[in-house]
């Protein structure tokens, strides 16, 4: 009698295995992130990153190499991206999480590039 309640146990044991692995799982979320340089006119745009914008077309030039992701995958910030979200931070000393909502990214990814 004992033996078959172990099986019964280990039954059920597979049925709720089987059944964890037939959740389905959440959607993930991806914010879209705005394109600061088109949406900003040049006096919003300096208020907010203190450079013009041809000066971070510059900067971008000559950094761009140095920063840029290896891959795209989960939705890699392009190196605009991060530089700008960089000089947000340094412009307006923001916690990161400020920043990251700003640019549309989680505080650990605006540390990391912040750091990078």
């Amino acid at each position: 009698m004992d033996q078959l309640f172990d099986v019964s146990s280990d039954d059920e044991d597979i049925i709720d295995y089987v059944e964890h692995i037939e959740r389905p799982r959440k959607a993930r979320r991806y914010q879209e992130r705005k394109n600061h340089i088109n949406y900003w006119d040049d006096e919003e745009f300096y208020n907010r990153f203190r450079f013009t914008k041809p000066s971070i077309h510059l900067i971008l030039e000559k950094i761009e190499d140095g920063i840029k992701s290896t891959t795209n995958w989960n939705h890699a910030l392009l190196p605009m991206e991060m530089l700008l979200l960089t000089l947000r931070f340094f412009a307006c000393g923001s916690m990161l999480i400020v920043v990251g909502d700003f640019a549309g990214v989680h505080k650990s990814t605006a540390s990391k590039v912040i750091l990078k």
